[in-house]
């Protein structure tokens, strides 16, 4: 049963908001016990998401619980493609 309630707890489903640089901001599903946990996962987890240009990500209506900027005044670069790319 406190297996049950434990994992019923990290399947908790939070809209989190990811800003980014050069694209449209993004809408996304994060599973966590808390909104700030599900945020801080999704911002771990930006670049396999795809979001290489990503400022920032909080809570859907909650600016104030946002993940610091990164701490570059400039992003990422974007993986290079192709033949060759390291």
């Amino acid at each position: 049963m406190l297996l049950q309630m434990t994992q019923l707890a990290y399947r908790r489903e939070h809209p989190i908001v990811v800003e980014r640089q050069f694209n449209p901001d993004s809408q996304v599903r994060g599973f966590g016990e808390t909104a700030a946990q599900a945020t801080q996962k999704i911002w771990e987890q930006r670049r396999d998401l795809g979001y290489w240009d990503a400022r920032k990500a909080y809570p859907q209506g909650q600016k104030n619980l946002s993940v610091p900027e990164t701490n570059s005044s400039q992003t990422e670069q974007a993986p290079k493609r192709g033949a060759g790319r390291q």
